[in-house]
Formats: structure tokens, sequence, C-alpha cells
């Protein structure tokens, strides 16, 4: 009777013990984990959809797009909004915006290392706003000491700069000790004073500022200078001087220049770029939701959530939502149809024809309150809430029953050392029955 390999027969015992539950155990996390990977497929690009959407439906951003030309350039640059009113402006530049710049009156042998005094305060302000700074907190490393160049980087690092960047200048064989405001505008004027340090050639620097640039905001003339609409800003932007334009001056004319031309018109390419941008957004996601739910019956097979009623419902209500009427019409009316394979497509001519003869109800059907894109997002909104959105709740239960899978997993790996424990010692007693036997025989000179 031959011997007997214990280790090699309770291993093949025990795996044969664990082996149908480890195949079912390996088969539903599997499962479950395909269908975690296709709800994250379609979360991701319901919410590019969405993005897609909230890029065409806010202040700056519509469907219609809108252009604006100047008549010269290095002047007056200008953008318009989807709200824009075409025309033409006329726009004169008198002054740009400039921010308060002044040289402090150091001594001629200021150098970066020149030490300042380390008591006594210095006070800045900008615009009602106020930075008392000790000097004694310039001696970072209290070696007793702190130089010029420890003043600037403490008023442009401190927590309570009131918008003042200090700046060392060299010039020649001179270096400067500068103050510049951040912000442009004429309320934005730099006041600085040094008191109580007991030294008066710093004390007096602060009193005796030489102006390098004056604060000043822009100023621009709708029509003739002197003659139209005069509007002024602390900066070189104006927002609302027209609705839906931003007007960004560069230069001031020289007095008696003749106005720039603005014309505001309509981009029909950037329009049909957006719209374009949109119908290839709606067919993304249908694309997307038919890949992980479609039955194929000719080959037998079932994506990861076919027939799900998540993807369904959002299906249907997106479907029924670019269909329905808004602002008195609907979408193929105006060149923009689903085929018969599902597919959104653009007919350029209808397309065109709408933005010629209905741009504004264009506009409106897409862009108007509770019109289109609002529609869109409203009935994605509550499935992608990140605290208790469907997807969320849908991935959260996956995660739960593959964890709940792993901590059987490891309950069987227990039984499987337990089996082959027992096993172990089952065979390995047998091998030693065996082997007595085997040795029995032979004094008998009849080896098994």
């Amino acid at each position: 009777m031959s011997s007997i390999d214990p280790a090699t027969m309770a291993q093949q015992l025990a795996t044969f013990d664990v082996q149908p539950f480890k195949q079912r155990y390996t088969k539903q996390a599997s499962q479950y984990q395909t269908k975690l990977d296709a709800l994250g497929k379609v979360e991701s690009a319901l919410r590019e959809f969405r993005t897609a959407v909230n890029e065409m439906n806010n202040s700056s951003s519509g469907i219609i797009k809108n252009s604006a030309k100047v008549s010269s350039e290095g002047v007056l640059t200008a953008s318009a909004e989807s709200n824009a009113l075409t025309g033409s402006y006329q726009i004169f530049v008198e002054q740009v915006a400039t921010s308060h710049q002044v040289s402090v009156g150091m001594p001629e042998t200021l150098e970066p290392s020149t030490q300042v005094p380390l008591t006594g305060t210095l006070e800045l302000e900008v615009d009602g706003k106020k930075l008392l700074l000790d000097l004694a907190s310039l001696d970072s490393d209290g070696d007793g000491q702190a130089s010029i160049a420890d003043l600037a980087s403490a008023i442009n690092h401190h927590e309570n700069n009131p918008g003042v960047n200090a700046t060392l200048v060299r010039s020649g064989s001179k270096t400067h000790f500068m103050l510049s405001s951040e912000e442009t505008g004429k309320k934005n004027v730099v006041e600085v004073s040094a008191s109580g340090t007991g030294e008066s050639w710093f004390e007096d620097a602060f009193t005796s500022l030489k102006e390098l640039s004056p604060a000043k905001n822009a100023i621009i003339w709708l029509g003739e200078q002197g003659d139209g609409l005069k509007l002024e800003n602390s900066s070189n932007t104006f927002n609302d001087a027209i609705d839906g334009v931003e007007l960004t001056v560069t230069k001031a004319q020289d007095a008696g220049d003749a106005p720039l031309t603005m014309n505001v018109k309509g981009d029909k390419e950037g329009t049909k770029e957006q719209v374009t941008q949109f119908i290839d957004a709606y067919n993304a996601l249908m694309s997307t939701l038919d890949k992980y739910s479609k039955v194929d019956v000719e080959t037998n097979t079932r994506a990861a959530l076919a027939s799900d009623p998540t993807l369904r419902s959002i299906e249907s209500q997106v479907k029924s939502a670019v269909r329905g009427e808004f602002a008195g019409m609907r979408l193929s009316q105006v060149g923009i149809e689903i085929g018969r394979d599902g597919k959104m497509k653009l007919d350029t001519d209808t397309f065109e024809k709408a933005q010629t003869n209905n741009s504004a109800v264009l506009e409106d059907m897409f862009n108007g309150d509770d019109n289109l894109l609002d529609s869109l997002d409203t009935l994605v909104k509550p499935y992608l809430q990140f605290s208790d959105g469907l997807f969320k709740s849908r991935k959260d239960a996956l995660k739960q029953n593959i964890d709940r899978i792993e901590d059987k997993k490891v309950s069987l790996d227990r039984k499987y050392d337990m089996s082959y424990e027992r096993y172990l010692k089952q065979f390995t007693q047998m091998n030693a029955i065996m082997t007595q036997m085997n040795q029995t025989k032979s004094l008998f000179g009849q080896p098994l």
C-alpha cells in the first residue's frame, strides 16, 4: 500500500468544499461591479450633458451669439453677450483708469540693505482701508535689525494690506522705494505716514512723496466728446454702459478726434456652433444610454443595465422635453430634428432661415425662463445631487452589495483554512497508519 501526500489531499478537498460558493460570490461581485461601472458611465454622460446645457444658458452665454467690432484697434475692445441689442454705437475714450503710484522720498544712498527703525508704526490707507504696521514686527529673526527690503516684503504680505504694492526699483545708481495702489480709480489713492520711530529721515521720507501716476477713473462718451453721454468708471472695463456689451479701454484718444464706431450684430456662425454643441451633447447622452441599456434580440445579449428603470426614465424625459413646444415653437420648426435612428440632426437651411426671421424667438425657446434649457436642467438635476441623487443611491446600494460579498469571501477563506486543517490532520493520521501497516507486513516478507 503506497503512502499519500496529506497536504495535497487536504488542499484538494478543502478547495472542493468552498469552490461552488467562491464561484457564485465571484460571479455576483462581477455582476454588481459591471452595473456599478455602467452607472458611473451613464452618470458621467448625464453630468456632461447638464454642463453643456448650463454653459449655453447663463448670463454671459446663450444659444444666440453676437459679435462686437470696433472701427479702430488699440483704443477700445468690445465683446457682446447673447442678450446684446444689435446696433451701431459711437464711443469716444477720453481717459483710461490708472492706479496711484508714488516714490517715497528716501535718501539718495538708499540700498535694499539700508536699515530701518524697529520702533514706531507705519500707517497705510487706501479707499478707507488701513494698515497700521508695527515696525518691531520687521525683526522676524530677532537679530535687532531690518532692512528696507524687509519693510517692502512686510507690506506686501501683510494680511491686512489695504491694497498697496511696495517695490524697490533700481534706476541707474539709485534705488527708489515705490508704493502703488493695486486697483485703478481715483478713490484708490495711497496715503502713508510714519510716526514714533525716533528717526527723522525715515518719517520725513513719507511726508515728501513724489507722485508718478495719479489715481484716475476711466472716462468714455457715448457719442461725441462733450456732447454725448459721459460715463466714468474706476476700472478700464465697463460692463453696464450698453446692455450685453463689455467695453475695455486701453488708450485715450486725443481731444478733437472722431469717436470710434462699434457695431454689434448677430454672429450666425457662432450661433450655429452653439446649436451644434447642443446637438452633440444630446446625441452623446442618448448613445451612452443606448449602449448600457440595449437588449440585442439577434445575439440574445443584454447590456449591463438592460431594461433599467432609471435609464428608461432619463431617456423618456429628455426625449419628451426636446420634442416639446417652447415660446410657441418646436425644435423641428427651426431645423433641429430627431431622425429614425434617434439621432438629433440640424437642417442648416431651415435653421439659417429661423436665425434671419425669428432670432428673438429662437433665443427665447432655448434660453427663456422655464423654456428648453431650463427644463432640461430641471429634469436631470435630481439624478445628479451629490448628497441624495438617484445615481448616488443606486451606486451606494451596489457598493454595499459588493462589500457584503467581500465579507462572505473572508468567511469562505476561514472555512477553507478550517477544512484544510481538518483534512490535513485526517490524512496525516491515515498516512501514519498506512506506514505502520507496511512496516508490519514487511516483517512477514509481504509488503503491501
